[in-house]
C-alpha cells in the first residue's frame, strides 16, 4: 500500500507530463510539421509508459487488471526507447556521416521493436512471470539508455555543443528507467517502510528532467534551423556570429585534433567569393552583409551545427569538417556546397529585390594524422579557392602526417 506521499508525487509527475502532452498537441495543430508530430508521437508513448510504470493508475482505479495492463508495460518502454534513439539520431543530424552513430540508431532501435513484440506475445501467453517480464523490460530499456548516451556522447566528441546537454538528459532517462522499473518490481527502497517516498521523489524528478531538457532541446534545435533556412533565402540581415581571426584558427585546430584523435580524415574547406565587393559600389556595405549572412546560412544547411564555419576575410569562408569516414561524402559535400553556394542570392534595396550571383570557388585539404597547422592549412585552402574560383569548380589535396600538400591537386567542376 503506497503512502499518501508517494501518490502526491506521482500525482504531479503525471500531471507535469499531460501538461507537456497538451503543449505537444497544441504546437502540432498550429504547425502542422513532421517535427511536431515526432513531439507528440514521443511525449504520447513516452509518457503513457512512464505513468503505467508509476503503479499510479492500479492505485487510483483498483478495479483494473494487471494482467491487462502488463503486455502494455511490457511493450511501451522498449517503443519509446526505439522511437527515443530514432529521433536522437535525426537531432543529432550525423547519421549519414558517423557509421557508429548510424549502425546504434539503426540496430538497436530495430532490435527494441523486436523485444517490444516479444514482450508482449510473453505477457499475454503467460510465457513468463510478471517478474521476469518486467525485469528483461527493464533490462531492455537499460540498453536504449546505454545507447542514447553513447550516441549523444559521440556527437558532442565531434563538435555539436548542445549533445553535451542532451547527454545530461540521458543520465535522467537513465535514472529514469531505473527507478520506474523498480518501482514495478517491488524493490530496493520501494519495499522500504520511510524510504519509497524519496525513491520517488528522485524518479519523478529525473522523469521530469528528461522530458523538459528533451523538449528544450528539441525546440532550440528546430528553432535554429527555421532560422537558417530563413537566412539563407536572403530574407534577413541578422548576423550569424562567423568566428574569424584567431578564434576561427583555434577552432579549426580543435576540429583536426578531434579528427585524429578518432583517426578519421579532417576536411580544412576554403570558399572564395571573388566577386564579393561588387555589390557594395552599388548598394552599400548592407548589401555585403546580407550576402554574407544568406551564403553563411547556406553553408550551415549543408555542414550541419557541429562543424566550424568562419570568414577568414571578406571574401573567404572557411569551414573544418571533422572525423569524415567516407571519402565519397567528402566529394558529395563538397559538390553541394558549390551548387548551394552558386544560386542567386537576392537583395532588398527598397521595395525591389536584386538577385546576386557569386563567383565562387571551393579548396579543399584533407588532412590525417596529427601534427598539423592550423594557419598553414587555411592557407593552402584559400590558395585552392582562389585558383579554383576562376573555373567555377573545386580544387582538392591530400596532406598526409609530416608531408607538405600533394602538389598535385584534382579538380572538380560542377555541373
Amino acid at each position: 500500500m503506497e503512502s499518501v506521499l508517494e501518490l502526491a508525487i506521482w500525482s504531479a509527475m503525471t500531471g507535469v507530463i499531460l501538461v507537456l502532452i497538451c503543449v505537444a498537441v497544441a504546437d502540432f495543430l498550429f504547425q502542422r510539421s513532421v517535427a511536431a508530430a515526432r513531439s507528440v508521437a514521443f511525449m504520447v508513448l513516452t509518457g503513457l509508459s512512464s505513468v503505467l510504470m508509476s503503479g499510479l493508475p492500479q492505485a487510483l482505479f483498483a478495479g483494473l487488471d494487471e494482467h491487462m495492463l502488463l503486455p502494455l508495460k511490457a511493450a511501451f518502454g522498449p517503443l519509446s526507447g526505439a522511437l527515443a534513439l530514432t529521433y536522437l539520431g535525426l537531432w543529432v543530424r550525423i547519421a549519414d556521416e558517423d557509421r557508429l552513430v548510424r549502425r546504434v540508431v539503426s540496430n538497436v532501435s530495430l532490435l527494441l521493436v523486436v523485444a517490444a513484440a516479444l514482450l508482449a506475445a510473453a505477457a499475454l501467453t503467460g510465457w513468463g512471470t510478471r517478474e521476469q517480464v518486467l525485469a528483461t523490460a527493464a533490462l531492455v530499456n537499460g540498453v536504449s539508455a546505454v545507447c542514447a548516451a553513447i550516441v549523444a556522447l559521440r556527437a558532442s566528441t565531434l563538435g555539436d555543443s548542445l549533445a553535451r546537454w542532451m547527454s545530461a538528459a540521458c543520465m535522467c532517462l537513465a535514472g529514469m528507467v531505473a527507478g520506474l522499473y523498480a518501482k514495478g518490481l517491488g524493490i530496493s527502497a520501494f519495499g522500504v517502510a520511510g524510504l519509497g517516498a524519496w525513491a520517488s521523489a528522485f524518479t519523478a524528478i529525473c522523469t521530469v528532467a528528461y522530458f523538459l531538457v528533451v523538449i528544450g532541446l528539441t525546440v532550440q534545435r528546430n528553432r535554429e534551423l527555421r532560422r537558417i533556412a530563413r537566412l539563407a533565402r536572403g530574407s534577413d540581415d541578422e548576423s550569424l556570429g562567423l568566428p574569424s581571426g584567431v578564434r576561427l584558427v583555434t577552432q579549426v585546430d580543435d576540429a583536426i585534433w578531434r579528427s585524429a584523435r578518432v583517426k578519421r580524415e579532417c576536411l580544412v574547406v576554403a570558399i572564395s567569393v571573388a566577386n564579393l565587393l561588387e555589390p557594395d559600389l552599388m548598394f552599400g556595405t548592407r548589401a555585403q552583409m546580407s550576402i554574407v549572412t544568406a551564403l553563411t546560412a547556406r553553408i550551415r544547411r549543408v555542414v550541419g551545427f557541429r562543424n566550424v564555419v568562419g570568414l577568414y576575410h571578406p571574401r573567404c569562408f572557411v569551414l573544418a569538417v571533422s572525423a569524415v569516414q567516407d571519402p565519397r561524402r567528402a566529394t558529395l559535400l563538397t559538390t553541394r556546397l558549390l551548387s548551394a553556394l552558386r544560386l542567386p542570392v537576392r537583395i532588398k534595396q527598397k521595395a525591389e529585390g536584386i538577385e546576386f550571383e557569386p563567383t565562387v570557388g571551393i579548396g579543399v585539404v584533407r588532412l590525417l594524422g596529427m601534427g598539423h597547422e592550423a594557419l598553414k592549412v587555411m592557407n593552402k585552402a584559400e590558395q585552392l579557392a582562389l585558383q579554383a574560383s576562376q573555373s567555377g569548380g573545386i580544387l582538392a589535396v591530400h596532406w598526409d602526417r609530416d608531408e607538405e600538400a600533394d602538389a598535385s591537386a584534382h579538380a572538380v567542376k560542377a555541373e
